[in-house]
């Protein structure tokens, strides 16, 4: 079934997409600009809401799962330079920006740097001398009473040639995939075990704050940012057990949190060589988690303190000749952890292993790319990086390991006929390691406890991608990709050992495959009559293959999910100033499954429903209503659990655990200055 409709969306989708296009095509340097006048029916609020209508572009935040610089970069630039920051997302960015402060948003593609993406959106603010800000008030309740309240403080000062902004948030979120609901057991029959009321509700103090300034200096252009962040997630966890007997529990999870970062980039043009640009970031994070269940037997508590740093400098240099255009240089990385973990069962200390630990990579990258434009139909990007490091470990774990890895990548755009392109890629990636798999991790609430690996290595993939993008009426799109990836030394879960007692950890498991198709859509309908309506969506189908080690069978990896769909349809009606939305996203229908040694956990939301509706009764002011969370949907755990490591005993319990936060409503007011 779920093939199925995967397959009805994507059919839909390409029935719709070989109606007749009208947008131009890329001038022959791989640039379109869209002016802001493009947006303007769909009365966007934010730069965020003008990029998300971009035809053919889906916004990409980075990943931070691959190694170097370039594969944590996201696919957007904000006059002509990529939000470089790890603390803020593109989301955040972008939505920062007041939509009549864009100029254009042009879509790149094909140049010197292309930080690892096909396609690059670049936001062009206007730049006459300007002061700017926007303040944000937002209220939200939930139907289990939790609110949401923030505020957040933005201001902007465009000079003739420097730039300046500063902006604050402060406030409170709700974890939505946690709340109220039961958490029951079951023998493998489906005779109870435990019944049980469970309250597990997450909220999220935060407060942020961010600011960067430009300017030229030496003939070239400086740029400084600044991130501090402070947040503390918790839980108050109750359980009320009604069968065998009545029995009260209790519990708490806490995660408090500092992050900081510094960055600095200048670039500077050489003449006829070209220009140079030098990058380099200092970040900072501490946590300090806690986790702590109580029963009628005694109290059980964990505490995980981790100090995390990371130091990146990157020299890259960049020329163009005609329809040539190169760039090269080196990088230079150095990651420390430090983490100290404890766990006491009923106030008896448990041994954990790499409890104590501190974890250093220095690591050396040397890239070069060259893109060659054929014609203005054919495009192609060659690169090759290199990378040396050296994994030194002490504490509870000694040992020193070297690595290092070649990752080439070709890339090849051809526009087949107006409106149509087609993009080939095969490309080696190496994923970056989690420091925090080398050491331990314990959540009793969520029954999770987490050992150390010592020997964990990055996992690397061979990845092949065929993309189709296709435009079609004014503002429509379509982009379909097949993408397949050969990966060796899967990073899933393990066992390891303390003594006799057995732990899960994150390891290496062996080779496998992951296969997807991917497809999002831009589709106005104005052509068929229904004026200022909007819908988009996206869907990936996902089958990935792995022998598992405590079995031998072949299973999906760890955390994959199979289909995944997000869909928003808007309505504007610009001569009354009023937006109406509804969205279905986050995950559909099918589970997220962790293979641990002793049980298999598969999570999942059936669906999430949303709507909104915004209203601007003058041109600097934004009323914005919303709800999440409509439908009666919950968030679903099933957990197998086995007497011991699978595969070798058998099923012993079936937990299945129900939680919702119930519908959230909210109001948002939004006003813009200068």
């Amino acid at each position: 079934m779920l093939r199925a409709l995967v397959a009805s969306f994507l059919i839909a989708a390409s029935t719709l997409a070989v109606s007749q296009a009208a947008l131009a095509q890329p001038a022959p340097d791989g640039l379109t600009a869209y002016p802001a006048a493009f947006f303007m029916e769909n009365q966007p609020a934010t730069a965020l809401d003008m990029v998300k209508l971009v035809p053919g572009f889906r916004l990409q935040n980075g990943d931070s799962g691959i190694r170097g610089f370039s594969g944590t970069v996201g696919n957007v630039l904000i006059d002509g330079q990529p939000p470089t920051s790890k603390e803020e997302s593109l989301e955040q960015i972008l939505g920062r920006i007041a939509s009549n402060a864009v100029e254009r948003i042009e879509l790149i593609r094909g140049a010197a740097e292309m930080y690892g993406h096909p396609i690059l959106a670049n936001v062009v603010r206007v730049k006459t001398v300007s002061m700017r800000g926007r303040a944000e008030v937002e209220g939200a309740i939930n139907l289990t009473g939790s609110t949401a309240p923030r505020i957040a403080l933005s201001i902007t000062r465009q000079g003739t040639d420097s730039f300046w902004d500063a902006s604050v948030r402060y406030g409170r979120s709700i974890g939505n995939n946690l709340g109220f609901g039961r958490r029951d057991r079951f023998t493998p029959g489906g005779a109870p075990v435990r019944l049980a009321e469970y309250e597990f509700p997450s909220l999220n103090n935060f407060a942020e704050f961010s600011t960067n300034y430009r300017q030229p200096l030496w003939e070239g252009d400086l740029a400084l940012g600044l991130v501090l962040k402070q947040a503390r997630e918790y839980s108050d966890v109750r359980e009320y057990v009604t069968f065998p007997a009545i029995a009260q529990n209790s519990g708490l999870e806490s995660d408090r949190a500092r992050n900081g970062e510094a960055r600095l980039e200048y670039a500077r043009p050489i003449g006829l060589w070209g220009q140079v640009r030098l990058f380099a970031v200092h970040r900072q994070e501490e946590q300090d988690e806690i986790s702590q269940t109580t029963t009628i037997a005694g109290t059980d508590r964990a505490r995980s303190l981790f100090n995390q740093r990371e130091d990146v400098g990157r020299l890259a240099w960049q020329l163009q000749q005609g329809d040539l255009k190169l760039d090269a240089g080196v990088e230079g990385t150095i990651n420390v952890l430090s983490s100290r973990s404890t766990l006491t069962i009923n106030n008896a200390p448990v041994v954990l292993p790499a409890a104590n630990l501190r974890v250093e990579e220095q690591r050396a990258e040397f890239f070069a790319t060259a893109t060659q434009r054929f014609s203005p139909v054919l495009l192609s990007e060659l690169g090759l990086r290199y990378e040396t490091s050296t994994l030194t470990q002490s504490g509870d774990s000694s040992l020193v390991k070297d690595l290092s890895f070649w990752k080439p990548r070709w890339l090849t755009t051809w526009d087949v006929v107006p409106d149509n392109q087609l993009r080939f890629l095969v490309e080696r990636q190496v994923g970056q390691l989690n420091f925090r798999n080398f050491a331990a991790t314990t959540s009793l609430n969520s029954n999770v406890v987490n050992a150390g690996n010592r020997n964990l290595e990055p996992p690397r993939s061979w990845i092949f991608a065929l993309t189709w993008e296709r435009h079609f009426w004014e503002r429509g799109s379509l982009v379909l990709e097949a993408r397949q990836e050969h990966i060796e030394n899967v990073v899933d879960h393990i066992p390891v050992f303390a003594g006799l007692a057995a732990f899960d950890a994150i390891g290496n498991i062996g080779s496998g495959r992951r296969d997807q198709v991917e497809a999002s859509m831009i589709l106005p309908l104005d052509e068929i009559g229904l004026t200022g309506v909007t819908f988009t969506g996206s869907g990936t189908y996902t089958n990935s293959r792995v022998r598992d080690p405590a079995t031998g069978f072949i299973r999906p990896i760890s955390g994959d999910q199979e289909v995944v769909m997000h869909f928003e349809a808007t309505y504007d009606r610009p001569q009354d100033n009023l937006r109406f939305g509804v969205n279905l996203h986050d995950h559909l229908i099918t589970a997220e499954t962790e293979y641990r040694i002793d049980e298999i956990s598969a999570e999942y939301h059936v669906f999430k429903l949303g709507a909104f509706i915004e209203h601007k009764p003058a041109p600097d002011w934004t009323l914005r209503v919303f709800a999440n969370d409509m439908a009666p949907s919950h968030y679903m755990r099933t957990r197998a659990i086995y007497g011991g490591l699978r595969g070798a005993t058998p099923l012993s319990l079936i937990e299945r655990r129900r939680l919702t936060t119930g519908a959230q409503i909210g109001i948002r007011v939004q006003h813009d200055f200068q």
